[in-house]
């Protein structure tokens, strides 16, 4: 029996064949719809598939001189940041940041665009600093541009918004952050071994909170 489009895109999804994904995309808009679907997967083996089958057909559309095919489609992402959508793209500003990451051209505004969306909506924060740190220091000025409201992120008690902001300003090598970082181990001692998982380069990393802090410091002091 042939597998329906659901399951043929979770399979594929599950095993990054991102090619095959590819070409069915383009040869059946059902399969990417079924993709889009998946970016809110439970799943996160198949989410985080999905944000990159995602970035990776961006960039055939990008290469097919289709360009403003691709700009709508991101800013159907950041619509579903919004209240008028009806819903909340919790996955949206990863989305975002993979697709800049793969299409260099679209850092600038949609790399700012994205935090502004997003660094201050509690469903959303998760996804802005994956962001932050997945688009590194490609971001450098944005991030200094909304210093403020990314250092707030440190008032947080979330074990996992706290090691997100840490990766993430260190993949940025985010001076000012220095200090923050140094007060947060001494203030939060009873968080600091608590595990904190982030998805890296194609795969899941988790470790405590306190070292994620500590790569972070000593990412920032490189960059001086």
């Amino acid at each position: 029996m042939d597998q329906s489009i659901k399951e043929q895109v979770k399979d594929l999804l599950l095993q990054k064949d991102h090619d095959r994904l590819n070409d069915l995309c383009e040869a059946d808009r059902r399969f990417w719809q079924e993709v889009r679907f998946r970016l809110y997967d439970i799943d996160e083996r198949v989410r985080w598939s999905a944000i990159e089958a995602v970035a990776k057909i961006m960039q055939r559309w990008w290469q097919a001189g289709q360009e403003e095919k691709v700009r709508n489609y991101i800013r159907t992402l950041f619509w579903s940041m919004t209240d008028e959508s009806g819903g909340i793209g919790w996955s949206a500003p990863q989305a975002i940041a993979e697709v800049i990451v793969t299409i260099s051209e679209l850092i600038d505004p949609y790399g700012s665009m994205m935090i502004a969306y997003s660094i201050e909506e509690p469903p959303l924060i998760r996804g802005c600093l994956w962001g932050i740190g997945r688009m590194g220091r490609r971001i450098t000025d944005s991030v200094e541009f909304f210093k403020d409201k990314v250092l707030a992120v440190f008032e947080s008690n979330d074990t996992e918004i706290l090691g997100l902001g840490a990766w993430a300003i260190g993949e940025v090598g985010f001076q000012p952050a220095l200090q923050v970082l140094e007060e947060l181990r001494e203030m939060k001692v009873s968080l600091m071994k608590e595990s904190v998982r982030i998805y890296i380069e194609g795969s899941l990393h988790e470790k405590p909170l306190e070292v994620w802090i500590r790569n972070a410091l000593f990412k920032i002091e490189q960059n001086y």
